[in-house]
Formats: C-alpha cells, sequence, structure tokens
C-alpha cells in the first residue's frame, strides 16, 4: 500500500489509464492561469540561480499572513520545513494527535526521536477534547498537530488552540501545527494560529493543496522563537526552492480571483459532498472542515472498496494504514461537481 495517495504512476506502469484520482487533495481548479502566463514569459529564470536568502518570496508569504519576512522560512515542499525543524529541535521524546499525516513519524525516527501516539476515537468523532488531552499527557518534548486534521477533517478553533498551547507551555512542551488545508477553511485569517505569535509555536503550511501545485514543491514554516532561526540556516541546504517555486510563491498568494473562486467552491462542494456520502447505506461519513473526506465502511473493507472503484477508473485512499485507523476507512477528495457525482454514484454501486 503507498504510504500517501497520488501514486497513479504506478497504475499507468500497470495499463490503467485516464484515472480520476480522488485519493490525493487537491483544488479542482488547477494551477493558476497568472502563475502559468508568469512562468512562461520568465522562463529564463533557468539560467541563473535562485536567490539564496530568499527576500522576494518570504515577503511575499509574510504579507500574506500580516507577518514580518523574519518570521518566514521556505523549503522544498512542506516535507521539507517538517524534516529540517526536527533536525533543528532535536526532541527527545514527542508526541503526534493521531489518525494524522505519516511524514511526522519519519521526521522524528529520523533523528532518533521516541514517538508516542495520542489516539482520538471515533466515537467522539475524532475531535479532540483538551481538557481530557491534557490530563493524560505523558511528559514529552514536543506535541504535533495537524489543523485541519488529514485524514479526518476536524478543526479545532483558535480559542481551542490558544488554550492548550498554554498548557504545554506551562509543561515547557513545544508546540508544532501543521496548517496545510486551513486555506480551506472559511475566514482562516482569523483561525489561524499565526494570530497568537507565541515562541512556543511553530506553524507548517503548504502550497500543494490550496494552489494544486504538488508537482512544483513549495512550503513554509512560520515562526516567532528568533533562537530557531541560526538553527534552521544551518540545516537548510542552498537553492533548496527552485525559480519557478520561487516565482510561484510572489505570484499565486497575489491571486485574489484564483483564491476567491476556490472559497465558494469549497464552501458548497463539501457540505454537497458529505450529504451525499452520508446519504449512502452501508457508510458512515465524518463532517469535514477541508477539502477532503473521511468514510467509515460498515460492510466492506478499505482494499476491497479501492480495487472495486478502480473497476470504474477511480482511485481513492485506503486509509487503513494511518495510525489510529483500521481496513474499515478510506478517505475521498472533494473535487468539482461532475467528477463528484461520478465518484458518488460508483460508491453506491460499490459498497451495494
Amino acid at each position: 500500500m503507498d504510504l500517501h495517495g497520488g501514486n497513479i504512476y504506478r497504475l499507468y506502469r500497470e495499463g490503467k489509464k485516464d484515472i480520476l484520482d480522488y485519493s490525493s487533495n487537491i483544488n479542482p481548479l488547477g494551477v493558476p492561469e497568472l502563475f502559468k502566463n508568469i512562468v512562461t514569459a520568465n522562463f529564463n529564470v533557468l539560467e541563473k540561480y535562485p536567490d539564496p536568502e530568499y527576500i522576494d518570496l518570504r515577503k511575499s508569504i509574510a504579507n500574506y499572513n500580516n507577518l514580518d519576512i523574519n518570521n518566514i522560512f521556505v523549503g522544498n515542499g512542506a516535507t521539507e520545513v517538517l524534516f529540517k525543524y526536527m533536525q533543528s529541535l532535536k526532541p527527545k521524546k514527542a508526541l503526534i494527535i493521531a489518525p494524522s499525516f505519516a511524514e511526522y513519524t519519519r521526521a522524528l525516527e529520523s533523528i532518533d526521536c521516541e514517538i508516542v501516539y495520542y489516539k482520538l476515537l471515533p466515537e467522539k468523532n475524532f475531535s479532540l477534547n483538551v481538557e481530557e488531552f491534557t490530563k493524560n499527557i505523558p511528559q514529552c518534548d514536543l506535541v504535533i498537530l495537524c489543523n485541519p486534521n488529514n485524514p479526518t477533517g476536524t478543526f479545532l478553533p483558535l480559542e481551542t488552540i490558544k488554550r492548550l498551547n498554554n498548557i504545554l507551555k506551562v509543561k515547557k512542551i513545544k508546540f508544532f501545527i501543521d496548517e496545510a488545508f486551513i486555506e480551506f477553511i472559511k475566514d482562516w485569517q482569523e483561525m489561524t494560529a499565526t494570530n497568537l505569535k507565541d515562541p512556543n509555536i511553530f506553524i507548517m503550511r503548504a502550497l500543494t493543496k490550496f494552489f494544486a501545485v504538488p508537482g512544483l514543491r513549495l512550503g513554509y514554516g512560520i515562526y516567532f522563537d528568533e533562537e530557531l532561526k541560526p538553527n534552521l540556516d544551518k540545516k537548510t541546504e542552498p537553492w533548496s526552492v527552485n525559480s519557478f517555486a520561487d516565482i510561484a510563491g510572489q505570484v499565486m498568494l497575489k491571486d485574489e480571483k484564483y483564491i476567491t473562486e476556490t472559497e465558494a467552491w469549497i464552501e458548497k462542494e463539501k457540505k454537497w459532498f458529505y450529504e451525499q456520502c452520508n446519504a449512502i447505506h452501508k457508510i458512515k461519513a465524518y463532517k469535514t472542515n477541508t477539502n477532503f473526506i473521511l468514510l467509515k465502511l460498515l460492510a466492506n473493507t478499505s482494499e476491497e472498496v479501492r480495487e472495486k472503484m478502480l473497476e470504474y477508473d477511480i482511485l481513492i485512499r485506503d486509509a487503513s494504514n494511518f495510525v489510529g485507523l483500521d481496513n474499515q476507512y478510506i478517505r475521498l477528495a472533494i473535487k468539482d461537481r461532475e467528477n463528484n457525482t461520478k465518484v458518488i454514484e460508483a460508491l453506491n454501486e460499490v459498497v451495494r
């Protein structure tokens, strides 16, 4: 089984063509046209090295988040940001709130960090009760939270994040928050942990999901701990962000038309898709705050459903390899209405 969604290349090699990929959570509006046009007009940037300090890129990201350039760290995708942070912090013991993104575990394993998991419960709709959590948290150096969470779609509001962080600070525990999907939340600027500007918190973001550029590889970190900067700089190789990704971060974050269209799409579509999934007999759908949805299969296994959906040329995410989930769970992306309708119809047939 693939560790992540989106591995359509293996299916291509096996002779499967025209696959509808619902295993990866990418904006169906596609790559912004404004970015395409600017890249075409500036193709000769490939003849030069990127700015090793990425001043214009970091300024663009800082402006997008109403922050200072010194709060921004850029990397070759969010995964590089994650690994560099862990290498800089070097926690001896970390707690991951699960189920969640598998790369947290790999990043911690790369520095020989002891890992413990706090498993969210399906009977509580995978929601985190801060009071219960903080009563049971073991002594550790770091807590990792994905917010909105992948794969459950749950989201903790800012007041809850603030309350949790205050407790962690008393216990001298650092707080890593993955906000890769936060832009799919309505009025996300008011909800992000960046508003706390707290040195105890490190926030990871990606352009991959919202701006539909997974092949470009551009992620960034937001931090307010001045002592962290020299460690991050020391761990980072020069020119890790390529010239096109540099341009992307400067252009796409200012593309108000694309951003507005995406916000309108996701608000309408995630509600419709949840209602359609929940209406399917033998499936429990969990309400989502973002551009994917977690489903519990009541009469099939995830492997069975994945294989049967491939007969309809639809690739879905078997979620059984997420810590805390089993072979009753699948995850679906949420895309445009035409393709969403095809997926709902196929799913109805498969689980019948």
